[in-house]
């Protein structure tokens, strides 16, 4: 774990961390993300009013950002597309095991090597924790929880995008061992090896999210459900295809199925 940083914007550091690195040149989006992109632009036209999750999770967490809001941003990797919503506040914290991936990180101001289920940091710590693709990965989520809890501010909030578990993208992950995860993510995503873990999808229905946050006191303030054709989508004919199956996922016996979760939960 690397040292201190130095203090941050507006107060001390609260924990380890390791030194912020020197933007890199901005990566071309890979084909698989851009193919993505088209189809959920094309699903938007046909669907007015839909917004992908994506949007869904940035509003949720704009809704609760302010100049002093101190943030944590769990499993952040490299990922950048909070870069906008983040720009309101000197005091965002990324926590991720990955060190390689953290000093790849062009949004948080500190760093800081460590997992969930073992935040390096001070209780009472933050105002927000956010956590996207993290939940679905999580070994133990009742530790996860516990620790987010100790590191929230009473009144703080853990905002998460996470797969849903009862969707039929999730029943097709499954059916494929972890091990062979990274070939099919970046033959038919695009995707950089470093970014596929395995899933166990522990904290991945709306029961279970209440459960297990539940019991360390987090209590549910809003749970979206949000459906995208995208990701079966590889070429026009699946694309429609896709569109079918979403129209049946707004059958009220079906709409516990749609493909993520945009929880906002509170200590």
């Amino acid at each position: 774990m690397g040292s201190n940083a130095g203090p941050a914007v507006g107060g001390p550091p609260i924990g380890p961390e390791t030194p912020a690195a020197t933007p890199p040149a901005t990566r071309p989006l890979p084909s698989g993300v851009l193919r993505q992109e088209r189809y959920r632009a094309a699903y938007a036209r046909r669907r007015p009013g839909w917004s992908d999750s994506h949007t869904l999770y940035r509003l949720a967490i704009a809704a609760h950002l302010g100049p002093e809001t101190r943030v944590l941003d769990v499993g952040c990797g490299h990922a950048d597309f909070l870069a906008d919503t983040y720009g309101v506040t000197p005091h965002v914290y990324g926590l991720d095991p990955d060190a390689q991936a953290l000093a790849r990180n062009r949004v948080v101001r500190h760093p800081v090597v460590g997992r969930v289920e073992h935040i390096p940091l001070p209780d009472e710590s933050f105002d927000l924790v956010t956590m996207a693709w993290v939940a679905e990965h999580l070994e133990d989520p009742g530790a996860a929880a516990r620790e987010i809890h100790r590191v929230l501010r009473p009144g703080g909030r853990l905002i998460f995008l996470t797969p849903n578990a009862w969707n039929y993208n999730t029943w097709l992950v499954r059916a494929v061992p972890n091990r062979y995860h990274d070939f099919f993510t970046r033959r038919l995503y695009g995707r950089q090896d470093r970014d596929t873990y395995p899933v166990r999808y522990r904290l991945n229905t709306g029961r279970s999210a209440d459960r297990v946050l539940g019991t360390a006191g987090l209590r549910r303030v809003r749970l979206i459900r949000n459906g995208d054709p995208s990701y079966i989508s590889f070429s026009d004919r699946l694309f429609t295809v896709a569109c079918g199956l979403e129209t049946l996922l707004e059958l009220p016996g079906l709409r516990l199925a749609k493909v993520h979760l945009i929880g906002v939960y509170q200590r």
